[in-house]
């Protein structure tokens, strides 16, 4: 039988690794760099990760962000400016990461570097600077990368499943042995005298997720106390579900008459769940504007589903009143009710349900960019029977999960802010 040919997209990956490793010089400690996941659209894969022979495996695992936590810039600029611009961020961070190897501990970096999708970081600078990072430490350590806005991304736990699952020998980790340390958790200006307020609560929310202990540099290698005032930023999902669990979802929404319903609501605001679980199993033709296209297919796709005696239901966001006209005039030309169903949720939640989804799909369908709310907030008119709608039906948020990975995804922070 003949070999299996590869994609394209899979030889260019290849020959872009191979690259890269021929470039990139190795630490004195027998590790490699690698990728996972699948390539996206420009090529890059979501997962980069140094592994190899001399990486610990232990059921102690002691994970680090990398800048502004394990090391500062040497320029004093924000960002480094090459492989060489880097220094410890103090002198306890070499002895501290050597004290942990010769207790049998797993060092691990858990870097965001969503730059090197963008084209704005440079992979062979990268690989080489934590190379010299790693050498300087003088211990084995891994780390894993995530290169874009996907799945991967810190507070995420995908990144440190994958080294658990893949790069850790078959051991599991304990996470009451295990600990977390990074630079992103959100405390305010003025933290301490003279400080800027941290760009994120990221690095905490990551070692909630994970379950193990959670440590700013300052805390770990300098013995600060742990600052208590900090802020999460976001919807504190735990908090939230525990609010809402017990509420009973709708029982109906579907009609038995024929008709139109046009959705209404912010991006990832369980629209399509509605769809899926209320109207499409009722026979109802789903009209969607990111399969069908532009607005006037989805008339046509409406108007046959009319002749062919079917229901629609309009499965877009819908904000402005001309927007949803048209729709309100092809129903009432087929003598046809329409009906609006309004998702009415916190526009946060709408925030966490946008990376729950990415998740949940492993990146299948990537999170929805920021403009999108701000443009959805700027046009919102939120709709009334006065259009033509013979209802307007607000609906929440509706507590239904496919499967306990998926609510635990749910329960889990999301967002890096």
């Amino acid at each position: 039988m003949p070999p299996k040919r590869k994609s394209v997209r899979a030889a260019e990956s290849e020959a872009k690794r191979a690259k890269a490793e021929e470039s990139v010089p190795p630490t004195k400690f027998k590790l490699t760099w690698d990728q996972a996941g699948e390539a996206t659209s420009k090529g890059v894969q979501p997962l980069l990760f140094l592994d190899g022979p001399d990486a610990v495996h232990s059921e102690s695992v002691a994970g680090f962000d990398i800048d502004w936590t394990i090391i500062r810039t040497k320029s004093g600029k924000k960002f480094g400016q090459g492989a060489d611009d880097w220094l410890f961020l103090n002198d306890k961070v070499a002895p501290k990461l050597k004290e942990l190897h010769d207790a049998g501990t797993k060092i691990v970096f858990f870097t965001n570097q969503g730059g090197i999708e963008k084209g704005h970081t440079d992979v062979d600078t990268f690989c080489k600077k934590i190379g010299n990072i790693i050498d300087a430490a003088g211990v084995p350590i891994q780390v894993f990368a995530s290169t874009g806005a996907d799945h991967f991304r810190k507070p995420s736990t995908a990144m440190w499943k994958y080294m658990e699952e893949k790069c850790n020998g078959g051991v599991k980790i304990d996470p009451s042995k295990s600990l977390y340390v990074g630079d992103a958790a959100g405390r305010p200006k003025n933290w301490k005298p003279n400080t800027s307020k941290d760009f994120s609560c990221g690095d905490r929310k990551f070692a909630v997720n994970l379950g193990v202990k959670f440590s700013t540099p300052e805390e770990f290698f300098m013995g600060d106390e742990p600052y208590a005032n900090f802020e999460w930023l976001t919807l504190n999902p735990k908090e939230f579900y525990e609010k809402i669990k017990d509420e009973k979802p709708p029982e109906r929404l579907h009609s038995d008459a024929q008709e139109m319903v046009v959705m209404v609501g912010r991006p990832a605001s369980g629209k399509s769940f509605i769809t899926k679980h209320y109207f499409t199993p009722h026979g109802y033709v789903q009209v969607n504007r990111d399969t069908v296209g532009t607005q006037e297919k989805c008339l046509k796709m409406a108007t046959s589903a009319f002749k062919e005696g079917k229901s629609v239901v309009v499965d877009n966001t819908n904000p402005k009143k001309d927007v949803r006209k048209p729709y309100i005039n092809l129903a009432m030309k087929n003598k046809v009710p329409v009906r609006c169903i309004y998702i009415d949720i916190p526009t946060e939640l709408s925030h966490h349900l946008n990376y729950v989804r990415q998740n949940q799909t492993k990146g299948k369908v990537r999170r929805i960019p920021e403009v999108a709310y701000r443009t959805y907030e700027k046009y919102l008119e939120k709709p009334d029977v006065g259009e033509g709608f013979a209802e307007v039906k607000n609906v929440g948020f509706i507590p239904h999960f496919d499967s306990e990975d998926d609510k635990e995804i749910f329960l889990q922070w999301t967002s890096n802010v």
